[in-house]
């Protein structure tokens, strides 16, 4: 089951109604991913870990302002449960750093 509140925070930023929105596969942490398509298609974020959303929002910005390639976080939930970021396409950074993963050795 998909969120309303990904519905609404969808609205309240684009000022439009999502078209479809996607569940995508988990990636080790309690927060669940979804791709909301419309104009524009953004990623949603549901967690139930309001300190785990933070850190994460934190981070980002935080990397952000270093000129690092993270998704912005354009939207958040008042309680901090569910935000908006910008999709970045399909690539996973765990998959990207395997190979670095496996030589301790990164690029």
């Amino acid at each position: 089951m998909i969120p309303k509140i990904l519905y609404e925070l969808y609205k309240k930023h684009t000022g439009n109604e999502a078209e479809a929105i996607t569940e995508l596969p988990s990636s080790g942490s309690n927060r669940r991913y979804f791709r909301i398509s419309g104009t524009p298609t953004l990623i949603g974020v549901v967690g139930t870990s309001v300190e785990e959303n933070d850190a994460f929002m934190y981070m980002a910005a935080h990397f952000r302002a270093k000129s690092l390639p993270v998704p912005e976080v354009l939207e958040c939930s008042d309680d901090h449960i569910a935000y908006l970021q910008q999709d970045l396409g399909d690539t996973i950074l765990y998959n990207e750093i395997e190979k670095g993963r496996l030589t301790s050795v990164f690029s």
